[in-house]
């Protein structure tokens, strides 16, 4: 099979250099006749100097089972909310089927505070720990596994990062969530956001915060 594929593989020669890619802030708002929103919030702590610590995914599990969901998902009615921060810096706060929309920006805005004054004593750590490896160590096919060596290696990581990783993960303490507070603020301050949903909803938030979105366009 390998060698089938290797046999109809492209021979030309590959591009030495890549040409620059320009990026720009467009916060864009993408209206469409559904009655719910996906509301986002993205950004780089890297680029703001910051590095990426294996803590950052235990607080990806903290936010998505306390913070966002009780806020987004119980209090605001979403069908669902997520987060994420990358080992390349990238991160983002993101909710689904969603009522709301300025509001939701509101609680990415005060996630800062609920970082900054985060308590939990050694039995809820655990568990939110053990929720983190939970979602690492689940059994995977051997067409995962492949995926997995392949992310790891155009990421550059090697065994000695991923077990770094994984003991930052396994010693977090809530010391260090609350020191994670930089890296949400780091998102923030990239001001980037992205929301595809209602058309009449948009349009009366973006009367209300002329400065949420630089731009609305229908989805299709």
């Amino acid at each position: 099979k390998i060698k089938g594929l290797l046999d109809c593989l492209y021979e030309g020669d590959a591009f030495e250099e890549i040409g620059e890619i320009d990026l720009e802030i467009k916060n864009e708002a993408f209206t469409c006749s559904g009655q719910v929103q996906y509301v986002s919030t993205a950004g780089n702590f890297k680029q703001k100097g910051l590095e990426y610590t294996g803590s950052l995914e235990v607080l990806k599990t903290i936010l998505g089972y306390d913070y966002l969901w009780n806020n987004i998902r119980v209090k605001g009615g979403a069908y669902g909310c997520m987060s994420g921060f990358g080992t390349n810096g990238d991160c983002y706060m993101t909710s689904y089927r969603d009522p709301k929309l300025k509001e939701t920006y509101d609680v990415y805005e005060k996630t800062i505070d609920y970082i900054e004054n985060f308590s939990a004593n050694e039995r809820e750590m655990t568990k939110y720990i053990l929720g983190t490896f939970g979602t690492l160590d689940t059994p995977k096919t051997p067409r995962e596994e492949g995926l997995r060596s392949m992310m790891a290696y155009l990421k550059g990581l090697n065994e000695d990062s991923i077990q770094k990783n994984r003991n930052e993960m396994m010693d977090a303490t809530e010391e260090d969530i609350r020191a994670l507070a930089k890296y949400v603020q780091a998102l923030l301050d990239c001001d980037v956001r992205c929301t595809v949903g209602n058309e009449e909803k948009i349009k009366e938030t973006n009367e209300r915060y002329p400065d949420l979105f630089k731009e609305m366009l229908p989805l299709i």
